[in-house]
């Protein structure tokens, strides 16, 4: 069998490209032109060079192919025509490789941020990917992670870490009541190399946690336990967080918008993953 992953040059991608591997899986990916394909993906993966957006680069990838991992994204932008060019316009064209190319099986990586009440514009684009996976016609599976944590992944979750631990006293809006179940990055990888292998998942979508639900300050205060730090932490009303532009600079800097910087503070991601459980053997252990 022999499996395309793209963005297979990210961090969850390389780690995926070794799960694959031990499973006896043969393992293509797809990265961009210009990203550093280094030792870390291992040398028996094979490597092509496209992009997502562009159908002509990125089709010769998908010959000879029985799968597709689609782990290619954009998450984190201040402009929102980079999520739909990227996330939404690019699963459209995975799609139709799939298509052109004969393959029937298709595992979509989206993000829990598609269920929050209201969408930001990267929340809005993957939910637009999931709708296309859904309406192919492929044997298609969808993953929603939540917040990664460890193996140098989880951009969101290190940005956090970052922001915690710069200042003695740091600002959470809403005091941090938000409610998580962070995910270590090597559960999430087996969680999704099951699902695209089963049989069992085809047409479902799960959820991939932790066992642990946790606020965002008690997140904050398990991150600076483990560094060692006792920094103060105020409560920033919302209605101060959404004026103070200065937030998002401290959080996230130019790489991210107000909106999704505050977003992670604001709704709730504590999905249940008995199905996941039931159908993946899916067992992941706490993020702390």
């Amino acid at each position: 069998m022999r499996i395309l992953v793209t963005g297979g040059a990210g961090v969850v991608g390389k780690a995926l490209c070794r799960e694959l591997l031990k499973r006896g899986v043969c393992v293509r990916v797809l990265t961009l032109p210009g990203d550093c394909v280094d030792d870390a993906i291992p040398p028996q993966v094979e490597v092509f060079r496209g992009d997502v957006t562009d159908y002509g680069s990125m089709r010769p990838a998908f010959d000879g192919v029985d799968a597709v991992f689609h782990l290619a994204a954009v998450l984190l932008s201040t402009d929102p025509a980079a999520f739909e060019r990227v996330n939404a316009g690019g699963t459209r064209n995975v799609v139709s490789a799939c298509q052109d190319a004969g393959i029937r099986r298709i595992l979509y990586v989206s993000s829990i941020s598609v269920t929050y009440p209201v969408l930001t514009p990267y929340g809005a684009s993957k939910l637009a990917g999931e709708a296309c996976v859904k309406e192919s016609g492929l044997d298609w599976t969808i993953v929603r992670p939540t917040l990664v944590i460890g193996d140098g992944g989880g951009v969101e979750f290190n940005m956090y870490a970052r922001y915690v631990k710069r200042f003695p006293v740091y600002f959470l809006p809403g005091g941090g009541t938000a409610l998580k179940r962070p995910v270590r990055s090597v559960d999430l990888v087996t969680g999704v190399a099951a699902a695209g292998l089963s049989k069992e998942s085809v047409g479902k979508t799960y959820a991939l946690a932790g066992p642990d639900v946790m606020s965002m300050a008690q997140m904050a205060q398990l991150i600076l336990s483990s560094a060692g730090l006792r920094h103060l932490m105020l409560p920033l009303p919302w209605w101060v967080a959404k004026k103070a532009a200065a937030f998002k600079n401290w959080i996230g800097g130019s790489r991210v918008s107000a909106e999704q910087a505050l977003a992670g503070f604001l709704y709730d991601a504590v999905p249940g993953i008995e199905s996941a459980k039931k159908d993946l053997g899916y067992a992941p252990k706490s993020a702390f």
